[in-house]
């Protein structure tokens, strides 16, 4: 029995599952989750002493890669001067001045602790400013683990019920006459529309040509809060995400652990009169003892700064992503590669894939035999065929070439 077996096995008795997060569990693939005991820059090293190229990248968050030098320094001097206050700090400022800075449609800007917390609070803003109840979201899109935004049909297979909120109303992601059907259906009562801009958790999935463009104006023409989920798009396709790449802005947008580089954080803003609904100024009590955690805010902030003094670095994610997408293309003719800058993914489909529906084509036999081939191979990936293939900054040319390596000696 491997370490990673031993601990599992234990951690089966303690945790639900074994797992603090169903998307670690390897039970998709038939296999036993391996436990990392530490990572550097684009490894990953397990407890059974293997290393692998980590195409995870902390759910995207390690933007730099894993540890980078900057970002450690930050942490160990911040965790010098104490590990969470529950009062205000200097660290929450000075991230929050830095994102209001980058992201075209964020004037205000308030720190939580997960994603979770970040897409609740915005709904409950969004439901303040406009006096209505119902949201509209999209099958297959993942907003954390607030069931009312919770993706109906999530392809991952791990989505919590929606059914508990009847106030949640489904469209298709790139069908904007589903949006359209359910505005006309439900007249004056949408409060937000809540989508991830670049769908990422049924496959990397993009926007059909102004499908973005058209939901901005049908949100504008009803009086309805656009939410961003910006969690996987934040900082990664462009400073400023998603909505500075496509050129749409929406009212609301919400932040992912990449502003913590990977501790615990979230974050959701908007202008001012939306976000000034938020206590003390307004209704809307919003509270946690860790919001704004110091520690997690000059980790945040030493990688976006980071990020900002390197003009190069978007220039060599999207190359390198371009040709890890270009030689699975190549290898997989009959498969469908989605994908934009550091985000990949393959489905073992022909497509085209636009939405939820089209990704359940996937062969999930032929993934968990991939997976498993990479995974011998030392290329670690996350156990769902649903999830991005992420790259950071720390990731070489080489790096893509043995993630292609290896796929190719699975097709032998």
């Amino acid at each position: 029995m491997t370490r990673s077996e031993q601990l599992f096995e234990e951690a089966a008795r303690y945790i639900p599952g074994g797992v603090n997060n169903p998307l670690r569990s390897f039970a998709e693939i038939g296999q036993t989750p391996r436990f990392i005991r530490r990572a550097d820059e684009s490894r990953v090293y397990d407890v059974d002493g293997h290393v692998y190229i980590d195409f995870v990248c902390s759910g995207g968050a390690a933007l730099l890669g894993h540890n980078p030098p900057l970002v450690r320094k930050a942490v160990l001097e911040a965790v010098q001067n104490g590990l969470n206050y529950e009062a205000c700090a200097e660290t929450e400022l000075k991230l929050a001045k830095l994102i209001v800075q980058l992201v075209p449609s964020v004037q205000m800007v308030r720190m939580v602790s997960s994603v979770t917390e970040a897409i609740l609070s915005a709904v409950c803003v969004a439901r303040s400013v406009t006096g209505r109840k119902r949201l509209i979201k999209f099958s297959g899109c993942r907003h954390g683990s607030f069931d009312a935004v919770e993706g109906e049909g999530d392809s991952s297979g791990f989505s919590l019920p929606c059914g508990s909120d009847e106030d949640a109303l489904v469209a298709q992601y790139n069908d904007l006459s589903s949006v359209e059907r359910l505005f006309e259906k439900n007249k004056g009562q949408i409060a937000a529309v809540v989508i991830e801009p670049l769908a990422a958790h049924m496959g990397i999935v993009e926007p059909e040509p102004e499908f973005l463009q058209d939901l901005r104006k049908l949100c504008s023409q009803n009086k309805t809060i656009l939410i961003f989920d910006e969690t996987v798009t934040g900082f990664r396709l462009a400073l400023g995400g998603a909505q500075e790449y496509y050129g749409v802005k929406p009212d609301m947008t919400i932040f992912g652990e990449i502003i913590g580089a990977g501790l615990p954080a979230g974050a959701f803003g908007g202008s001012r009169a939306i976000m000034e609904q938020l206590a003390p100024v307004g209704p809307v009590y919003q509270t946690d003892a860790c919001n704004g955690n110091p520690v997690a805010m000059a980790a945040g902030f030493a990688q976006l700064s980071s990020v900002l003094n390197q003009p190069l670095l978007y220039e060599k994610l999207a190359r390198e992503g371009e040709k890890l997408r270009a030689g699975l293309r190549r290898l997989f003719p009959q498969c469908t590669v989605g994908g934009v800058g550091s985000v990949s993914s393959l489905l073992f489909t022909p497509g085209p894939v636009k939405n939820d529906k089209d990704a359940q084509s996937s062969d999930k036999g032929e993934f968990v035999r991939y997976f498993s081939h990479m995974l011998e191979n030392g290329i670690f990936m996350m156990p769902s065929q649903f999830e991005p293939i992420f790259l950071s900054g720390a990731h070489t040319e080489r790096d893509v070439e043995m993630f292609l390596e290896a796929s190719a000696e699975f097709l032998a």
